[in-house]
């Protein structure tokens, strides 16, 4: 096995083969050698707090706060959390990152059930859907409601320098 030769790239060192033989104790300068050589590969995982949406609204992709990184949409999967199930109120903007007024779309005594909501993985389009009932046999199907979105994002980066 021929010795592994990278005196010609800046930064990188040789280590002899020996350094590296089956059973021997690798050495402190041997270590650090390997350790300056690596190209470490990492995958960096964070959660983007993208705002407040409500139905119809688009969620768009996350750019990184830290450095400007523009994300795919393959790269990130969105989070919701229920904040109301009533609609916003007048002046409310898409992705605003304080909570918004609620509406008081459905006046009266409610009993609130949630669901189906969803933001779709391909176009980050929000669905809420929201069914009150208001006792007896009388329900009300409504796409109201606002959700909290955080992307969930995952990407790796490789370390080429020292």
């Amino acid at each position: 096995m021929s010795q592994l030769t990278l005196s010609s790239i800046p930064g990188f060192f040789d280590i002899a083969d020996a350094a590296l033989a089956a059973g021997q104790p690798v050495t402190d300068d041997s270590l650090l050698k390997i350790s300056h050589n690596a190209k470490f590969g990492v995958v960096r995982s964070k959660a983007i707090f993208m705002g407040f949406y409500a139905n119809g609204n688009v969620v768009p992709t996350p750019v990184d706060p830290d450095d400007g990184y523009a994300y795919a949409r393959s790269e990130c999967q969105f989070v919701w959390l229920p904040y109301s199930n009533r609609a916003p109120a007048a002046g409310f903007i898409p992705g605003q990152q304080l909570a918004p007024a609620q509406s008081s779309s459905q006046p009266g005594p409610l009993y609130n059930f949630p669901g189906p909501w969803d933001i779709d993985d391909a176009t980050g389009a929000v669905s809420c859907r929201t069914t009150y009932w208001q006792g007896g046999t009388t329900e009300v199907v409504s796409n109201d409601g606002i959700m909290k979105v955080y992307a969930l994002v995952c990407r790796s980066t490789i370390n080429v320098s020292n």
